[in-house]
């Protein structure tokens, strides 16, 4: 059996001691973080949805004579096309009176007309620029991803994060949108060879960001290097992410304010681990205390 290389005590026992140490800083990222979410949210949302799917319709309505009836009239209206997709009819409606309604669907008029704003373009803007913002909002992602993982070694490692530091790191976007395609792409393919191989895959190559970011290595070489370093560890790391999972919820119970400090635990336990499996130790890591030392003569 493989030496275990990390304990799942002390990772998460230094994740929540450095979100103590670095609470302040951590606070800050998160606001940003949240910010951002919830304003490419909004956008998303106020640009509407581009299908209509039948399992929408029913979830709205939850009843499936009804969502026959609904789904047939939005196709006869000609507020979408067969398959489901917008049409500029249903961009141009203002108004729940502007829908003519079957006399079966008259009492379910504002359910109806509320449920169809959620697939009209609300914005005040045209969709090019929607399609622009989203474009940009698409690599600011990828760009937060970098400087947030950046962050949590930081704080892994006990290092007051530098702003300077944190966005020096643009050179490792390619790298890092590169390797996180090969990645989806190998997952994917496991996920549908009856699921078990996509977890092994997952686990075996989720250290690349880590190394791209930390060690400079091109896409291919760091998910390489992942699989080197995991080798042994998966079953290991398949329950540290259960226990993350666990961790999580508990925190998302806990009024719900608890996840993002969770969240910051679990990242920085993440760190860790990653630090562990790359940079050591060599011996082995024990999940038991150490024995007492003896009492001295």
């Amino acid at each position: 059996m493989a030496e275990a290389k990390f304990s799942y005590k002390e990772a998460i026992g230094h994740g929540w001691a450095m979100t103590r140490k670095y609470w302040a800083p951590i606070a800050l990222v998160t606001v940003c973080w949240v910010f951002f979410q919830v304003s490419t949210g909004l956008l998303g949302k106020f640009a509407g949805q581009d299908i209509v799917l039948k399992y929408e319709v029913f979830a709205e309505f939850k009843d499936t004579a009804a969502v026959d009836q609904v789904y047939g009239f939005l196709q006869k209206a000609g507020y979408i096309d067969q398959g489901g997709r917008v049409q500029e009819a249903l961009q141009v409606m203002t108004a729940a009176d502007e829908l003519s309604l079957t006399p079966e669907l008259e009492a379910k008029r504002a359910q109806i007309y509320n449920f169809l704003n959620n697939y009209r373009y609300r914005l005040p803007f045209p969709k090019v620029v929607y399609n622009v913002l989203m474009f940009v909002g698409l690599l600011m992602a990828v760009f937060i991803a970098v400087v947030m993982t950046r962050f949590w070694l930081a704080v892994s490692r006990d290092q007051a994060p530098e702003a300077a530091e944190l966005f020096s790191n643009v050179g490792v976007l390619l790298p890092v949108v590169a390797a996180s395609l090969c990645y989806g792409l190998m997952v994917a393919l496991g996920l549908v060879l009856l699921i078990v191989p996509g977890f092994i895959v997952m686990l075996m190559f989720q250290m690349y960001i880590y190394l791209i970011i930390d060690k400079g290595l091109g896409p291919i070489v760091a998910l390489k290097r992942s699989r080197v370093i995991t080798q042994g560890q998966k079953w290991r790391l398949f329950v540290f992410g259960l226990l993350i999972v666990l961790l999580n919820i508990a925190g998302f119970l806990c009024l719900f304010v608890g996840i993002f400090v969770t969240i910051a635990v679990s990242a920085i336990a993440g760190a860790y681990i990653y630090d562990r499996l790359e940079n050591g130790p060599l011996e082995t890591v024990s999940e038991e205390l150490p024995p007492p030392a003896p009492a001295a003569v």
